[in-house]
């Protein structure tokens, strides 16, 4: 603001609920006399009567909650001071709602009170009243209530033939408000489209892969399906987010590594993400600054020096050439001279006739098919390309779509659909790739339209729109939901109804498979402590013991610890906590509640993992047990139960 000659000026500052003092500062200038000067000054900021409270970050449904109360009289006149909790759906109080404590001069003091976390999800408000002597004051703590426990899903296919209705029962599962349902319309064979997509977009673990695998699918889902306009703004920003969390993972030689800040250049991981920016930017989205020409520039140097052999995988590189035809910058040279190298295998003549399908030359790509072999064999994940079976029949069948062969595509498309309606475990690559090449598929044949109705507990939606599928979100109530599904046209319509929701503390359900866990905990001096019961303000450390049972080496291992609310982690990098061994792992995330660590494991070996932290509010809280899995190979998981856990004074 200015002022002129001889001018006040006057401006109000909203300062929230606070106890101690400010300073208020100001910076003045004259440019054009080059006068400079400031000015400050710091005020008491405080009432005659002031409380405080505290709660931890994030707390669990069924815990039980100390909160400290701290009152400050400030004033010789407050003498006795009445204290009360106002009620809130996310909690109980244990013991007295209302205390009184008594001041014989200005001083401060501390009440507790017992919470008892309610079987909730959201966010819940703590209020502290406080009057006395004529004077009031009040504080208000927002309450998370977190359950640790994933989603939980069930879902239903449904076959409605022409005008044909159907009666369905729905009752919901697990803790109060955690529940959804949606129904999922289409006309070709059942997929499970929308289960398949929640499964990749609530995916835990964000390494370049699997940041990729969320959203790419989204890419095209307005293409094939009818959306309400509230989805396809949510669908907008996770793909925004994404290309900007992808920009982190861009190395300066235009190469992406697998995880933010590493320095090695993942093979598949550029393509894939290179892959999924260029389909973006094609739909209008801006890219990272500098992508384009650094990763092309990357991508052709790589084709370039690529050399069949052992840990050459040829699939990268007609997948590379692939990419760099989609981007305008096709390496032709290279694509020939894949071409004609001697066994190259049934995936890689896939993508590369996809590559020559790109630049006009469907020719070639066709003679290239007629030595490759649809009937994909069951494989072992290829922990090199993070692929399968499946994720292999999905490039198979976005071929098909490029040099347009409706008849393959269509027996491709069909198989792969019944991959995706099965309750079997997919990886994020494989789940991704079937979906978008799904999506392709129905761009690409077209639909027949649906004219349906849903009567759900009485309330009436019709939906009517020429796409392939259509999916609803149903606004269902806790308990039993009626719903009467009418197919109002001639065709077959194929749905799916799925059934979510989060199942209580302690319910969750344990795993064993290769991997085996377990875990203890240590003093600072190394002594075991009973993990059961800490004392308030105790420092500790965490440790946990991962052995691979297998004869096999394993990949790309995700071991997820997460603590109850009363515990906090140290941070060692900003703590003076003695010498503390780094964790020997590929990469480490550490979240409030959680440390996530990622790493390899060779045949039989055992891995150790500590964490700091430190016992910090007063309560019995729930320990959540311990999860291990090989992300792109479900035969290595563990996951067992957790325990309830107290802090005491």
């Amino acid at each position: 603001f200015k002022l002129k000659k001889g001018e006040t000026g006057s401006h109000k500052v909203k300062v929230p609920k606070y106890i101690g003092s400010v300073r208020t500062m100001v910076i003045a200038g004259d440019a054009q006399t080059e006068a400079y000067g400031w000015v400050e000054k710091t005020s008491p900021v405080r009432k005659p009567l002031m409380v405080l409270a505290s709660l931890p970050r994030k707390i669990t449904p069924g815990e039980t909650v100390t909160l400290p109360v701290t009152v400050f009289a400030m004033e010789e006149k407050v003498k006795n001071v009445n204290l009360k909790i106002k009620e809130d759906q996310a909690f109980t109080i244990q013991g007295a709602a209302t205390q009184s404590l008594s001041f014989s001069k200005p001083d401060e003091k501390m009440a507790y009170f017992k919470l008892k976390v309610s079987d909730f999800k959201g966010i819940g408000k703590v209020i502290v009243e406080a009057s006395g002597n004529g004077e009031s004051a009040s504080f208000e703590v927002p309450i998370d209530v977190v359950n640790p426990n994933p989603m939980t899903s069930s879902t239903e296919d449904i076959v409605l033939n022409g005008n044909e209705s159907r009666t369905v029962s729905l009752q919901t599962f697990g803790i109060a408000g955690s529940n959804t349902a949606q129904l999922e319309f289409s006309t070709l064979p059942p997929m499970n489209f929308n289960g398949r997509m929640q499964y990749l977009i609530r995916y835990p673990h964000g390494c370049v892969e699997q940041t990729t695998s969320a959203a790419f699918p989204q890419l095209f889902l307005a293409d094939i399906f009818d959306l309400t306009s509230d989805k396809k703004n949510k669908i907008q920003l996770n793909v925004e987010s994404a290309i900007k969390r992808l920009g982190n993972y861009q190395l300066p030689n235009g190469g992406f590594s697998y995880w933010p800040g590493r320095g090695q250049v993942n093979d598949w991981g550029t393509s894939f993400a290179g892959h999924f920016l260029l389909e973006a930017e094609s739909q209008g989205y801006v890219l990272p600054i500098g992508f384009r020409s650094s990763w092309i520039s990357y991508q052709k140097q790589a084709a370039k020096q690529w050399r069949a052999g052992e840990h050459r995988s040829d699939l990268a590189q007609a997948y590379r050439l692939y990419v760099l035809a989609l981007s305008g910058n096709a390496d032709v040279a290279s694509m020939n001279r894949l071409r004609e190298t001697k066994n190259i295998t049934n995936e890689a003549k896939f993508r590369l006739a996809a590559a020559y399908g790109i630049i006009g030359q469907a020719g070639v790509a066709k003679d290239l098919l007629k030595g490759a072999v649809i009937d994909f064999k069951p494989s072992k994940y290829d922990y090199y390309t993070y692929g399968s079976e499946t994720r292999n029949r999905a490039m198979a069948l976005e071929t098909m779509v490029v040099i347009q062969d409706k008849v393959k595509a269509q027996d491709l498309a069909k198989t792969i659909a019944q991959r995706l309606s099965e309750s079997r475990w997919m990886s994020t690559q494989s789940t991704a790739y079937s979906l978008l090449a799904m999506a392709k598929f129905a761009k690409m044949v077209g639909g027949k339209g649906i004219k349906a109705q849903i009567i759900l507990n009485g309330k009436t939606l019709d939906i009517s729109t020429a796409k392939t599928l259509a999916n609803r979100n149903l606004d269902i109530k806790r308990g039993s939901n009626s719903l009467v599904l009418k197919n109002n046209s001639d065709n077959t319509l194929f749905l799916c109804l799925s059934n979510n929701g989060i199942l209580p503390v302690g319910e969750e359900k344990t795993t064993q498979k290769n991997l085996v866990v377990s875990s203890q905990f240590k003093g600072r001096d190394g002594t075991r402590l009973e993990g059961a019961q800490m004392t308030q303000g105790m420092d500790f450390v965490a440790e946990v013991t991962l052995t691979n049972t297998s004869s096999n080496d394993i990949k790309d291992v995700a071991l997820t610890q997460i603590f109850p609310s009363g515990w906090e982690i140290v941070n060692t990098r900003f703590t003076d906590f003695g010498s503390f061994a780094e964790n020997k792992v590929t990469y480490t995330d550490i979240r409030d509640d959680r440390a996530n660590f990622y790493f390899d494991m060779k045949k039989n070996e055992t891995k150790t993992f500590r964490v700091l932290l430190n016992a910090s509010y007063l309560g019995t809280y729930y320990l959540p047990g311990l999860q291990a899995e090989a992300m792109y190979d479900n035969d290595y998981r563990v996951r067992t139960r957790g325990q309830w856990v107290e802090v005491v004074q």
